[in-house]
């Protein structure tokens, strides 16, 4: 086993990406139908190399030539020799990466004026929340009602203060996700990168910045980890709106609006022309981004899967919709089947193979479901020893790989019944893992692994 230098310090199925474009799970379905990897791994057995990585991430890896790409937290695309795993170029994205030297420096002044007034904010916050509990139990103390009013209006008064500094203030975001969960996506020629900063950048191969720019910063307070989705000459960030930028400059081409998603954009043709579906159930011309319509079935967490012109909505309860083939064509409300799965979160998005829909909950409950009518073919608790199933399912030659971010991974046969193939064992990771030929490479939580036959 090999272990590449580290010399330079540097985020939940979509339809098939245009020709030549690269991004989430390669071309968005989770496919790889010509990949024939190994189906037994440690971390000390059939591991090729094994690279560490400057920060941790979620961010599935892309195979671009003979190069690899991935981030790493808070704002950092690296670019990797895919022979030998060796960093070969780290680039940062962040605000002030945006600005001149001396934007840059009042930004930071800024900042640094930003992070005092926030630090008096917290504590407040904190005992407004504790008095908000106490007055829930004891909804009659008058004196507890306005210690919570004094406390509001001390909190928005240094909020009021903080306002002139804020611009570049990082949103807040939870642990799990950080600032780097999305993917990078490539032409082939240049690579397109979106953090949950809400700050685009395009890069060459070589890892020249062509531009950078603040899209808008999302609101969720648990972050964000929609990947970007290149068509044609269009990037499509889904940060709170849809944006389409223009490829070359990343000027706005247009926006379109919509609601903060977790999960990534869905690609599919409607009504004869390409379009894409939000995970919130909304579906956007790409050509102009006028929105068809906002009313189809809304994920919590995953990606809608496309085959042609079914959008499929897995979840609790799941759903099939048909697409308007033809122009015109209105949008039918009324599913073509919906289906009770397991109550619980689907984090991971599923994959479709052979008219059979594989997807799972956060706690390894598996379904396979018939795309045809929705009846559940079978449910496996996978138990994968803890975790959560953050990792979406890939299929891969002949097998599927299903993994928690607890470093499991079963490797089992698609079909009407289970048949498990190997169980393996690896550190933490989130993303999901890509192939190419007889390897497969993953993102770990440490280090970023390529596993094939040694």
């Amino acid at each position: 086993m090999k272990t590449a230098p580290l010399f330079l310090v540097c985020s939940l199925v979509a339809f098939a990406a245009a020709a030549g474009a690269v991004g989430w799970r390669t071309d968005g379905t989770g496919k790889y139908p010509a990949a024939a990897p190994p189906t037994k791994w440690s971390a000390d057995t059939n591991v090729v190399w094994k690279t560490p990585m400057p920060g941790w991430s979620n961010s599935t890896p892309i195979i671009v030539g003979n190069k690899l790409f991935v981030c790493s937290e808070p704002t950092t695309l690296l670019c990797a020799n895919l022979a030998d795993g060796k960093i070969l170029w780290a680039r940062t994205n962040t605000y002030f990466d945006m600005l001149d030297a001396a934007g840059a420096a009042k930004a930071k002044s800024d900042n640094t004026k930003a992070e005092v007034i926030a630090r008096k904010i917290a504590p407040l916050e904190r005992e407004r929340r504790q008095a908000r509990r106490q007055s829930r139990k004891t909804p009659d103390d008058a004196e507890l009602k306005k210690k919570i009013d004094r406390l509001g209006g001390q909190i928005r008064a240094l909020k009021n203060q903080m306002k002139p500094f804020a611009k570049y203030r990082l949103p807040q975001v939870h642990k799990t996700n950080g600032y780097s969960s999305s993917t990078p996506v490539s032409d082939g020629k240049h690579v397109y990168v979106l953090f949950g900063t809400g700050v685009a950048a395009c890069y060459d191969l070589a890892g020249n910045r062509k531009w950078i720019k603040l899209i808008e910063k999302p609101t969720h307070g648990y972050g964000h980890s929609a990947s970007p989705l290149l068509v044609g000459d269009k990037l499509l960030v889904h940060v709170i709106d849809l944006f389409a930028l223009d490829v070359k400059s990343g000027r706005v081409l247009w926006k379109a609006k919509s609601r903060q998603c977790w999960g990534s954009l869905a690609r599919a043709r409607v009504g004869g022309a390409d379009a894409v579906i939000t995970s919130r159930g909304c579906v956007v011309g790409i050509s102009d981004g006028e929105v068809l319509t906002s009313r189809l079935p809304k994920l919590s967490y995953n990606t809608p899967i496309i085959d042609g012109s079914m959008a499929y909505f897995i979840q609790d309860p799941a759903a099939a919709v048909k697409l308007p083939e033809n122009a015109g064509e209105k949008f039918n409300r009324r599913p073509h089947w919906q289906t009770r799965l397991k109550k619980d979160r689907y984090y991971a998005s599923p994959v479709l193979n052979n008219g059979l829909i594989y997807a799972i909950t956060q706690k390894s409950i598996l379904s396979v479901i018939d795309a045809k009518d929705g009846s559940v073919v079978y449910t496996k608790n996978l138990r994968l020893g803890g975790g959560t199933v953050y990792p979406s399912i890939t299929l891969a030659g002949n097998y599927l790989f299903i993994s928690s971010d607890n470093g499991t991974t079963v490797v089992m046969k698609p079909g009407r019944e289970y048949e498990e193939v190997a169980r393996n064992k690896l550190e933490t990771f989130r993303s999901s893992p890509v192939f190419r030929g007889k390897r497969l490479y993953v993102r770990g939580y440490k280090n970023l692994y390529c596993i094939g036959k040694e």
